[in-house]
């Protein structure tokens, strides 16, 4: 838990770790100057902002699949979220959406801002988490609440005419 804004560190040994994943992460770790550390960190929290985030979207269809004992050669990789992440500015457009075809995650975008041709059903079919991002302005028609429930850790919402 962290306390007055700090976090509080802990060592920790993990047994079972993927090598490859190991290796992979601390890859990208070097290259990015982060510290392993910080790379768990990283993937801890977007995990829990996942299962929390998603709970409603993604883990009735995975249980529905294997109560349904489907054997289908489908993996449910399928189902992960695209990441976007570490951009200064991108405007979303509800044809961006449909094309990728799949949820999105938007993190650590200074300016993310989405067309007004992206209503609330595409809103949320293919937004599943907008995270650590500095302003957000949602579609005009879209629920502010809608667009706040998919947020964590946004400086602001721009209201979608600016403000004006």
């Amino acid at each position: 838990m962290s306390s007055k804004g700090e976090e509080t560190k802990k060592d920790v040994t993990i047994r079972g770790v993927d090598a490859f994943l190991y290796s992979r992460a601390a890859e990208i770790a070097k290259r990015t100057g982060k510290t392993m550390g910080e790379v768990v960190n990283e993937a801890l929290r977007l995990f829990i902002d996942l299962t929390e985030g998603l709970r409603g979207g993604l883990e009735p269809v995975a249980e529905g699949l294997r109560e349904a004992g489907r054997r289908v050669d489908y993996t449910l990789s399928a189902l992960n979220p695209t990441i976007i992440s570490d951009l200064g500015e991108l405007e979303v457009t509800k044809e961006d959406l449909e094309q990728l075809g799949r949820k999105v995650v938007f993190q650590r975008v200074k300016r993310l801002s989405f067309a007004d041709d992206v209503d609330a059903e595409t809103f949320e079919r293919y937004v599943a988490l907008i995270r650590e991002c500095e302003e957000v302005r949602p579609p005009k028609g879209v629920s502010k609440l809608l667009v706040l429930s998919r947020c964590r850790k946004v400086d602001r919402l721009i209201p979608p005419d600016g403000g004006k």
